[in-house]
């Protein structure tokens, strides 16, 4: 079975409601959506990344300029099914572009899953679960509305676990918000918070203790994400959890922020990786290391959420579960099936492959200039 075709094509889909975050305002998320053709089989894949350039180096446009002039050429005619030869030759080709390389390693991952009449999840090894404890996002920046849909989830039984994005404002203002959130939620849910990259050292030195005072669990990336020094002198001086997302953007990286315990916990990100089997290697330093591997999202569709919870569903610990809230924050999915939340955890797809199909119609409705 050897690559016929690879198309990549970008979708821009609005958000139900603006999401805010120390760096930008999020009204819509951008794709690119692979679809890998071989011998009448198809496997599917995306790369995205959170606001577009803003947030890391890559956009749609780069990750479908990669994929179509640097990678494509060196796969088309390979065995589809030899997913190791695969990306050794996407990094010869290309340095870094890891989002792009994770589209196509998704896609190279479902296609053979496929051809197996497997689920993503068995071929890299089998689940350990068939659901994952799933946070919920607030990010409006008003504490009353944060307050009402954080009680409305709870509710619901959708989510009893928020993360709150803060660093817009000042930091005693950030505080007073978590304060007001955490009084209103009481016993029925645990807050963590996102900084987002906008402390320095010192800001986080002071404002960390009295958030973990006020009861917060988890503080994601206070400082920037090149201050690996900042980051391991924090989480040595906090008994909070400290979180390594932007920091964590390669193997390298992992393995850096492994050897210093420079964070309690390592977000997850297949895009952040270059695809499953890096994410993989990650998780597994993280074990190694006693670093809890937490399930990172980059606002992925029902494509991208689908293959992280397959990723995500083989790993042995995961104590602080997941913020896979892709598909309830688009204003549309991108598949034939939609995915599930049931008492507070987001379920892993059954089905071969992903699980998911794409809906052509949809594609074509969100791509661009479509």
């Amino acid at each position: 079975m050897r690559i016929e075709s690879i198309t990549a094509t970008i979708v821009d889909v609005p958000t139900r409601r603006p999401i805010q975050m120390s760096f930008t305002t999020v009204n819509k998320q951008s794709y690119v959506i692979v679809e890998i053709k071989a011998e009448g089989l198809v496997g599917i894949g995306e790369g995205g990344s959170v606001g577009g350039p803003t947030w890391s180096s890559e956009s749609a446009e780069t990750i479908k300029t990669i994929i179509d002039t640097y990678l494509t050429p060196h796969l088309i005619g390979k065995v589809a099914s030899n997913l190791n030869v695969a990306r050794i030759l996407m990094d010869k080709a290309v340095t870094g572009n890891f989002s792009a390389k994770a589209a196509i390693d998704i896609a190279l991952h479902d296609l053979k899953a496929r051809a197996l009449n497997l689920s993503v999840g068995d071929l890299i090894g089998g689940r350990t679960r068939d659901s994952i404890p799933i946070a919920w996002t607030l990010a409006s920046g008003d504490t009353q509305r944060d307050i009402d849909s954080a009680l409305e989830m709870i509710e619901a039984r959708r989510h009893n676990r928020f993360k709150v994005k803060l660093g817009v404002r000042a930091p005693a203002e950030d505080l007073q918000h978590i304060r007001s959130i955490i009084k209103a939620v009481g016993n029925l849910a645990t807050v963590r918070v996102d900084i987002n990259q906008a402390w320095d050292e010192q800001t986080a030195s002071i404002w960390i203790p009295r958030l973990e005072e006020a009861g917060v669990e988890l503080v994601e990336q206070p400082v920037s994400r090149s201050d690996f020094r900042a980051l391991r002198r924090l989480t040595e001086q906090n008994g909070v959890a400290i979180l390594a997302d932007e920091s964590l953007s390669s193997l390298s990286s992992a393995f850096e922020l492994a050897r210093d315990r420079a964070a309690d916990v390592f977000s997850l990100k297949l895009c952040n990786m270059g695809g499953i089997a890096n994410t993989l290697k990650v998780a597994t330093l993280a074990e190694a290391a006693g670093i809890s591997a937490y399930g990172g999202t980059m606002l992925d569709s029902t494509v991208g959420t689908a293959a992280a919870l397959h990723v995500y569903s083989t790993i042995p610990s995961m104590p602080y579960g997941c913020e896979l809230l892709g598909p309830w924050v688009l204003a549309d999915r991108l598949t034939q099936q939609e995915l599930q939340i049931k008492d507070f955890e987001i379920q892993v797809p059954s089905g071969i492959g992903l699980g998911v199909d794409l809906d052509h119609d949809k594609i074509r409705h969100y791509s661009r200039g479509g």
